[in-house]
């Protein structure tokens, strides 16, 4: 995936005021010191941070690409 959490995983959501990872929040659990809120995401093919602002997801926007 492209698009990945700032630990580099790639099971995040994105909610109505920042990104939400499952893979940070299972590593919280289990004693590691990940946040799973974040508030950018990391564009893998460019290295840029991309904010929550502007994240958009294919199934909000039908007919277009994540930008």
């Amino acid at each position: 995936m492209r698009y990945v959490c700032p630990n580099g995983h790639t099971t995040w959501d994105r909610t109505n005021n920042h990104i939400w990872c499952r893979m940070c929040r299972r590593a919280a659990e289990h004693g590691e010191d990940f946040d799973p809120e974040h508030y950018e995401l990391l564009d893998k093919a460019t290295d840029e941070t991309i904010p929550w602002s502007a994240v958009r997801l294919a199934e909000d926007e039908p007919h277009r690409h994540v930008k």
